[in-house]
């Protein structure tokens, strides 16, 4: 994983939410954002990394967000769309 392609992932995930009623999440994203951008230390970045790799799962997390749309086929697919974001998300933070 390159912090390109993570960015881009992050970027895409923060897009969609901001878009489908989870503005607080999408900030939320945009500060880890700024943080791994700001990063001085390869500690700094392992952090945020972790916190980006707890926000997949769980009660709260990207799987479990409610998305408002315009009609059932646009939240069905923004649903989808973050779902592989989320997945992809997953992936890259995951410690080895």
């Amino acid at each position: 994983m390159t912090t390109v392609e993570l960015m881009r992932v992050l970027a895409a995930i923060r897009e969609l939410l901001d878009a489908h009623g989870q503005a607080s999440k999408a900030a939320w994203l945009a500060d880890r954002e700024q943080a791994l951008e700001a990063a001085e230390s390869p500690e700094t970045v392992k952090l945020t990394i972790a916190e980006l790799h707890s926000i997949v799962l769980g009660m709260g997390g990207l799987f479990d967000l409610p998305l408002t749309a315009t009609s059932k086929e646009a939240a069905e697919s923004a649903r989808t769309r973050l779902d592989v974001l989320a997945d992809q998300l997953f992936e890259m933070t995951r410690v080895t």
